[in-house]
C-alpha cells in the first residue's frame, strides 16, 4: 500500500516527467519546426512554455522556459549563446504562469498576459539584447520586429484559448 509520502514523490516526479517532456517538445518546436533569423523567429516554442505555465504555474513555467532556452541553445544554436535571452525567456515562463494558472481563465486575462509578453520580453528586452549581436540600432530593428509580432498576435492568443479550453484534458494527464 502507498503511503501519503509515496504518492506526493510519484506525484512531483510525475511533474517532473512532464516537464521534462514539455521542455523537449519547446526545443523541437523551436529550433526545428520554426524559423529562426538573427531579427526574428516565428515557432510556435511558446505552447511548451505556457503550457506548463498554465499547469505548474510561475516556477514550473519559468523554469520549463529556461531549462529549454539553454539546452536549446547549447545543443542547437542558431547565434551565439547570451544569458539575457535566457532570462528572457524565463520571465516568458513566468508571466505564462502568473497569468495562467489561476481559474477561471477569461479571455481578457490571456490577451493581456500576451500584450505584457509581446511588448516587455519580444519587443523591449529581446530587441535590447539583439543590438549588440545583430549590429544595428534599436530604431533600426524595431519595425521589422513589430511586424512580426504584430502578425503572429492574434494567432498566440488563438492558440492559448483553444489550450484553455482542453486545459482540463492537460490536468487530467497529470493525476
Amino acid at each position: 500500500m502507498q503511503t501519503k509520502n509515496d504518492r506526493d514523490q510519484s506525484l512531483s516526479l510525475k511533474k517532473l516527467i512532464s516537464m521534462s517532456l514539455l521542455v523537449a517538445l519547446a526545443i523541437i518546436a523551436k529550433r526545428f519546426l520554426g524559423y529562426n533569423d538573427k531579427i526574428i523567429s516565428v515557432s510556435f516554442g511558446f505552447v511548451p512554455i505556457a503550457l506548463s505555465g498554465m499547469l505548474f504555474g510561475p516556477l514550473g513555467g519559468a523554469v520549463t522556459a529556461a531549462i529549454a532556452d539553454i539546452i536549446g541553445g547549447l545543443l542547437f544554436p542558431t547565434g551565439p549563446f547570451h544569458p539575457g535571452f535566457t532570462l528572457a525567456a524565463t520571465l516568458t515562463g513566468l508571466l505564462y504562469g502568473l497569468f495562467l494558472h489561476t481559474q477561471p481563465l477569461s479571455r481578457m486575462r490571456i490577451v493581456l498576459c500576451q500584450v505584457l509578453i509581446t511588448v516587455l520580453v519580444n519587443l523591449t528586452l529581446n530587441t535590447l539584447l539583439l543590438v549588440p549581436i545583430v549590429g544595428r540600432g534599436f530604431m533600426a530593428i524595431l519595425p521589422l520586429r513589430i511586424l512580426k509580432n504584430a502578425l503572429f498576435f492574434p494567432v498566440e492568443v488563438f492558440v492559448l484559448s483553444k489550450m484553455n479550453e482542453y486545459r482540463r484534458n492537460f490536468e487530467r494527464l497529470l493525476q
